[in-house]
């Protein structure tokens, strides 16, 4: 995928997506010894309490290796975050009316580059953010949850303190399966990652079709590849 793939507007909002996007992967660092740990199921915004505590302790303890080799990031990012994100659910939804006319195989190399556009992205992401900030224990704030106990999906509410002294609303979208909680979508400030990458996506599938968006989030992420981060 090019840089210029999408309108001016939607990369507007992806850039704002991105920087704040990075709490998304700091508040899930940790999440792996968390639910070890206690070996039963969390609710969703205790689950996302404890990882956002047990997520300083992690970066800390890597950041030396992270300052000398931004690139462990993606390892850091494969085993803790991408278990906790339901990658399939968020293709489902970012490609809309779309799923429906894709063809089983479609669907699953869709599902494999997005997954890797998400991941390289978001780990530049979280590689920029550690390197250039201390990290701060205060910097997320949760908000009071409320759902029916048997409720499938899920939105947490958090504030994330920026350095610069202002706040931004991340509310997090979780839907519970047989493995517990996943993520699937994150808002902030109201802009959806689901709703700001459907929108350039369906510019993409109406240009080439599924398989030109395929091909062209292929090219992307074999860029991204050619620049040094290693294959996920």
């Amino acid at each position: 995928m090019s840089e210029n793939v999408a309108p001016q507007p939607v990369r507007n909002r992806r850039r704002r997506l991105g920087a704040a996007l990075t709490a998304l992967l700091l508040t899930l660092v940790g999440a792996v010894g968390a639910q070890a740990a206690e070996q039963t199921p969390s609710a969703p915004d205790s689950l996302m309490r404890q990882t956002s505590e047990q997520m300083f302790s992690a970066l800390q303890e890597h950041r030396g290796q992270l300052k000398s080799d931004p690139t462990y990031v993606y390892t850091l990012v494969n085993e803790v975050l991408v278990p906790h994100v339901d990658f399939n659910r968020a293709s489902h939804w970012v490609l809309g009316r779309y799923w429906r006319k894709a063809t089983p195989e479609q669907r699953q190399r869709f599902i494999k580059e997005f997954k890797t556009l998400l991941v390289r992205f978001y780990s530049n992401a979280l590689a920029e953010y550690a390197q250039g900030h201390e990290i701060d224990h205060n910097m997320i704030t949760f908000l009071p949850f409320r759902a029916d106990d048997q409720a499938r999906d899920v939105t947490v509410r958090s504030l994330v303190h920026q350095p610069n002294g202002s706040s931004v609303a991340v509310n997090y979208e979780l839907h519970r399966d047989a493995a517990g909680w996943k993520v699937y979508d994150v808002t902030v400030e109201g802009i959806s990652m689901v709703t700001t990458y459907r929108s350039s996506f369906a510019e993409e599938i109406r240009k080439g079709g599924i398989d030109g968006l395929i091909h062209t989030l292929s090219e992307r992420n074999r860029k991204l590849l050619a620049r040094g981060a290693p294959s996920t």
